[in-house]
C-alpha cells in the first residue's frame, strides 16, 4: 500500500486544526507534486505547462484517512503499482535536492542580465563556441527537469513554514513505498531548499532559429516559436539594444537566428519549452 503522510507541528497549529489556507496550499501542491512524478514516469519527461489526461487522472487519485492528532496529521492512500514508481520517483527528486540544500552554500546568484554579458563576451573572446540547438538536443538530459518539476511543488508545498507567522513550525512529509522515505522541514531548511530549487543560471550559448511572434518591452521578453521543435517558448532580453535587433523580425517570416542561452531553474531545463536569453543575432 502506497502513501503519503503529512505532519504539521508548531504555530501553524491550534487544537490539532490547521487553517483551510494551510491546509489547502499544501495538499495543492502535494497533488501537484504527484502529478509531475506520474507524467515523468508515464511519458519519460515533463514539459512546461503539461496536463493530465482523464486516464491520468484515475492513476493518481489518493483517498485520505480521517485526520489524526499530534499537531495535525493526515495520510493519503492507494494500492496501485504505476502509483508506487510515481511516489518512488517523488522520492528520486526530492532526497538528492534535500542533501544539496543541506550541504551547500546558498548565494545569491548574478542577475540574467549580468549573465548573460558574461556569455556574450565569452562567445566574442572565442572561450565558448556555441552549438546548434539541433545538436544540444540528444545530449540534454530530460531528467532533472522532472526533478526540477516535482521539486518546484515540494517548495511551494512547505512554505508554509516560511511565513512570518509561522514561528518555529515545522512541516513533515513521510512518502510511504517499500522504504518510507521521511522529509522534514522548518523555517531555515524550508528556505535553503527553496534558495536552491528556485536560483536561475544561464547554460552555454548555443545556435537558435525561431520566428518571432510576440514582443514586451515592458517586461523585456518575447514569445517566439522554435522552428526545431515548433513549441512556443520564452525568449527574454536586457535592454533596449536586443529589443531593436528582435523587433526587425516581430511578424515576418523571415525566421531570427540568434545565440541564446538557456534558462535553467534549480540546475535543469525543459529542453523542448524552457526559457532562453537572448545574447545576440548570428
Amino acid at each position: 500500500m502506497s502513501y503519503l503522510h503529512l505532519h504539521f507541528e508548531g504555530e501553524i497549529t491550534r487544537n490539532h486544526t490547521v487553517s483551510l489556507r494551510t491546509l489547502g496550499q499544501s495538499l495543492h501542491h502535494l497533488q501537484g507534486a504527484v502529478n509531475r512524478a506520474h507524467l515523468d514516469v508515464r511519458y519519460g519527461e515533463v514539459w512546461k505547462n503539461a496536463r493530465l489526461s482523464a486516464d491520468d487522472y484515475a492513476e493518481t487519485e489518493m483517498w485520505s484517512s480521517a485526520p489524526r492528532d499530534g499537531g495535525y496529521i493526515i495520510e493519503f492512500f492507494q494500492s496501485s503499482p504505476r502509483l508506487e514508481k510515481t511516489l518512488k520517483r517523488m522520492v528520486s527528486a526530492v532526497t538528492p535536492a534535500m542533501e544539496k540544500s543541506r550541504t551547500q552554500a546558498m548565494t545569491n546568484a548574478k542577475s540574467l542580465a549580468e549573465q548573460s554579458a558574461l556569455r556574450e563576451q565569452q562567445v566574442k573572446l572565442g572561450i565558448i563556441d556555441p552549438e546548434s540547438y539541433e545538436n544540444y538536443m540528444p545530449t540534454a538530459s530530460q531528467h532533472p527537469y522532472g526533478d526540477r518539476a516535482i521539486n518546484k511543488e515540494i517548495d511551494q508545498l512547505v512554505s508554509v513554514v516560511r511565513h512570518r507567522n509561522a514561528g518555529q513550525s515545522t512541516i513533515e512529509l513521510i512518502i510511504g513505498t517499500d522504504i518510507p522515505q521521511p522529509f522534514k522541514f522548518n523555517r531555515i531548511s524550508s528556505e535553503n531548499f527553496h534558495s536552491l530549487v528556485s536560483r536561475r543560471n544561464l547554460g552555454d550559448p548555443l545556435l537558435y532559429s525561431v520566428k518571432v511572434t510576440e514582443l514586451d518591452s515592458t517586461n523585456k521578453t518575447a514569445k517566439v516559436i522554435n522552428i526545431v521543435t515548433e513549441r512556443m517558448v520564452k525568449l527574454q532580453y536586457k535592454s533596449d539594444v536586443e529589443f531593436e535587433m528582435i523587433k526587425r523580425y516581430l511578424g515576418v517570416d523571415v525566421p531570427m537566428n540568434f545565440i541564446g542561452s538557456p534558462v535553467y531553474e534549480g540546475g535543469a531545463y525543459d529542453v523542448k519549452g524552457g526559457d532562453v536569453f537572448f545574447i545576440g543575432l548570428t
